[in-house]
């Protein structure tokens, strides 16, 4: 069988070119496409009666679609990023005329849904490729499959694995780069300005995966956005924030790049009820601010413990977690921590050799080590190596 011949992809910055509206262009299909469904407020806000949306105003209290905007939730979230980071006058004042609000934040059903509709909007099946950073989170490698997109591996450098290869990366070809920043499974954060290097000698579209950056102590990548059009950042509310259960997520890029990612969604995304629950939760930024600074007391413990067990060789925790490298192969470890009760995860990622645990509560952490000075990470030298 004869394969069609695969488009090909315009240079990233003949793309750029072509934007509107401030960003990076969407695919040709995206750009096409008027959605159905793109209200900006329902009737009832202009005072009308609604004899529009086909809802059952004999039905119960979820008779009606939520707020396809979540302009409320977007504002009460953009007003509590600068106090959960915990950086408030330190970080990098924006542009007189920028603004957070919905025309450049969109929320999302989790981080996962955002990186998603981002491959969706931006990245031509067949067409494009994107480079990934190893050791990274391997939802980028899913979605790139799904999506139909090639990947390009280009591994970041250092003992620490904290530092991208500008020069390759910007050779690439590539029509985005995406990155995790602190990173997924590693547990390291980047260097400072490696972000800026990348931005400043790449044309194409850089993603961020900020996932844990409350956890970090360093200013989110979010403050480039105003001068980067083709930066876009993804946030999450489930890791620092703690509403895993409620399952949101943020992109943060500029208008045109949101613009085109809300066409690209569909309709009424957040259920009502989450929407409510997150609201009650941003209304207090200190004690969400409170809970993080709990949290990374808590993991510092926990990784200084986890550096002192024997076989133990190297360990990242900047991120939501402690990731080590083990003398020790990672499955056996776990094997044994599970005999002991302890689930963890060997070889997160795919990135063999490593072992990444979670941050339980002081008591549980206590057993962890427990176990591991007991029992080590390292090969008993009277069976020798496995």
């Amino acid at each position: 069988m004869v394969r069609p011949a695969r488009p090909t992809p315009a240079a990233p910055g003949a793309r750029r070119a072509a934007a509107e509206g401030g960003g990076w262009p969407a695919r040709r299909a995206i750009r096409s496409l008027r959605p159905s469904f793109l209200f900006e407020s329902r009737p009832e806000d202009e005072g009308l009666v609604n004899l529009r949306d086909n809802e059952n105003p004999f039905a119960g209290p979820h008779r009606r679609y939520p707020d396809n905007t979540n302009r409320p939730l977007v504002s009460l979230y953009a007003d509590a990023l600068d106090i959960v980071e915990g950086h408030g006058a330190a970080a990098p004042a924006p542009p007189e005329d920028w603004r957070w609000g919905p025309e450049t934040i969109l929320l999302t059903r989790g981080a996962g849904d955002a990186l998603d509709l981002v491959f969706r909007t931006f990245f031509e099946p067949h067409a494009d490729a994107v480079a990934v950073t190893p050791p990274s989170f391997a939802l980028f490698d899913e979605l790139a499959a799904v999506h139909e997109v090639e990947r390009l591996r280009v591994p970041l450098l250092g003992p620490g694995h904290d530092r991208l290869n500008v020069p390759a990366l910007a050779r690439s070809g590539a029509a985005g780069v995406i990155l995790c920043d602190p990173g997924n499974p590693s547990g390291t954060s980047l260097r400072p300005g490696e972000v800026e290097r990348l931005l400043a000698a790449y044309d194409g579209l850089v993603v961020v995966d900020e996932a844990y950056v409350e956890y970090t102590g360093r200013t989110s990548h979010r403050h480039l956005v105003p001068r980067h059009p083709n930066l876009v950042v993804v946030r999450s509310m489930s890791k620092a924030l703690g509403l895993a259960g409620l399952r949101l997520g943020a992109v943060l890029a500029q208008p045109g790049i949101v613009a085109a990612l809300r066409r690209a969604r569909l309709p009424f995304a957040l259920p009502a009820p989450v929407a409510a629950e997150a609201a009650a939760a941003l209304a207090d930024p200190a004690a969400l601010r409170r809970g993080v600074e709990l949290f990374t007391a808590e993991r510092d413990r926990l990784a200084a413990g986890l550096r002192r067990c024997p076989g133990v060789l190297w360990a990242g925790s900047a991120a939501g977690f402690v990731t080590v490298r083990t003398e020790c192969p990672a499955a056996e470890v776990a094997e044994r921590l599970r005999v002991a009760g302890l689930a963890v995860l060997p070889d997160p990622m795919g990135w063999r050799g490593h072992l990444r645990f979670s941050v339980g509560e002081p008591a549980d952490n206590d057993r962890l080590l427990a176990v591991l000075a007991e029992d080590g990470v390292h090969i008993d030298e009277r069976d020798g190596p496995s």
